[in-house]
């Protein structure tokens, strides 16, 4: 199938960096495409939710043997996201020379980033929370892109999918773009970019099994892993070699009176410990069958607590990770934990455990389950794949998603992906120049 009409801008994939695109530029009144290879699966707030939002429903290891999630549904990985909005680290994008304050500030507004009432942050939380205040850190409440009216306590869902709607999530964007005239449209695999004469020109793949191609001067290659692919394909070798994950390891303890399993995740904790050493807390824990398949990988030591699951309280390590590892075909990939990393990583279980202890929990009810990793970056990274404006060699191609992050964020990425998105809108509005879809001038 060949679709004959011509596009301004193609989008791939409809995750935060992909769906922010889309809906920016067809707010300008540009022709958009969205393309993505998952589906929109609709019955959220359940492990099942999970399970066919990711690839291989989750079961992808590294060939050193850690888990890493990579997502393959419209909205992407920000529908199983937490919730937890931090904003674009500067000490990620000013060594390269980018500023993205302003993206930012505007993304929150529409995300409705704010810090939530105590009742949604919910009294287990708020209990760590004093904990970790009385063992000496400085922890807090923090920025959620959560609407309060739409919340409700001790709910939790929000890593399984968020039913009711109060969860910032790329598919508002995607639908905002559908809504001012993008196409949209779902179970589109694209494999390779159409080049001639130096410049993009369109993609070629499949819709629903049968070959497809699309046409358009400008594309912009949101998949995550996938862009690595596409890109390889194009020629570009080095897209790839060396990735980043955001490794992250939960720690859980049983502290008398409360248990985090159906608390709100990350509304509170601490971002102290990120410049100098990497490293976020926040509390969060695994669901019961999240928490099974890593004990089931962990060991049978960690099989035998999931009948005490629902009593367990739990906080995450994340640490920014060393650029390391490969992508190769299909979904196989290296990735160590360095010896950095896992410096890193101890270091913040010790204050976890720290923290579990003061708030009550017996030293030997506390566990620590295998690192893995949560946010698959830095693949195309800026400097490297991609130039400041997100271009690659090829002119008109670009990336725009977590890939492009010139080293790891160690952080939640949502917010930061969002803001990417906006800042490359406005260059290509700039770069397209004259008339828009519907005869008015861009703005």
């Amino acid at each position: 199938m060949a679709d004959t009409k011509e596009y301004d801008v193609i989008v791939v994939g409809s995750g935060a960096g992909g769906a922010t695109v889309a809906r920016e530029t067809a707010l300008r009144g540009r022709r958009v495409l969205l393309l993505e290879r998952g589906g929109r699966f609709g019955w959220l707030g359940n492990t099942l939710t999970v399970a066919m939002s990711l690839q291989r429903f989750g079961m992808v290891q590294s060939r050193e043997g850690y888990s890493v999630t990579f997502g393959d549904t419209y909205g992407g990985l920000s529908l199983l996201s937490a919730g937890c909005a931090v904003p674009p680290p500067q000490a990620v994008f000013g060594p390269c020379g980018i500023d993205l304050s302003s993206e930012a500030a505007e993304a929150a507004r529409e995300m409705r980033v704010q810090v939530l009432p105590d009742e949604l942050i919910g009294r287990a939380n708020l209990r760590l929370l004093e904990a970790a205040v009385d063992a000496g850190y400085g922890w807090r409440r923090m920025e959620n892109f959560i609407d309060p009216e739409r919340c409700v306590p001790d709910c939790g869902d929000c890593m399984l999918g968020c039913r009711r709607g109060a969860k910032f999530t790329a598919r508002q964007f995607g639908d905002e773009a559908a809504a001012a005239g993008a196409d949209v449209l779902l179970h589109t695999t694209v494999r390779e970019v159409i080049v001639e004469g130096g410049r993009v020109a369109g993609v070629r793949g499949s819709r629903l099994g049968v070959p497809a191609s699309f046409r358009g001067g400008t594309v912009v290659l949101s998949g995550g892993v996938s862009n690595v692919h596409i890109l390889r394909r194009a020629g570009i070798e080095r897209a790839g070699r060396g990735f980043c994950c955001d490794w992250l390891q939960f720690v859980g303890g049983i502290v008398p009176g409360i248990s985090t399993a159906r608390a709100n995740p990350m509304t509170v904790g601490t971002l102290e410990h990120y410049e100098a050493d990497g490293i976020a807390l926040l509390p969060v824990f695994p669901n019961w069958s999240m928490f099974a398949v890593v004990a089931f990988f962990t060991g049978l030591r960690h099989l035998l607590k999931i009948p005490r699951f629902w009593s367990y309280s739990g906080i995450m390590v994340k640490v920014r990770d060393e650029t390391a590892g490969e992508l190769y075909r299909g979904t196989s990939f290296s990735k160590p934990v360095t010896e950095r990393d896992r410096k890193r990583l101890d270091k913040g279980v010790g204050i976890i455990r720290s923290i579990l202890k003061k708030a009550g929990a017996r030293d030997d009810s506390i566990v620590a389950l295998k690192p893995s990793g949560a946010h698959p970056s830095a693949t195309c990274r800026i400097g490297d794949v991609v130039d400041v404006n997100l271009e690659t060699e090829i002119r008109g191609l670009y990336c725009c998603d977590a890939s492009v992050f010139p080293s790891s964020l160690g952080l939640p990425v949502v917010w930061t992906a969002v803001s990417l998105g906006k800042r490359l809108a406005a260059h290509l509005d700039r770069r397209l120049g004259g008339v828009t879809r519907s005869g008015a001038r861009s703005r």
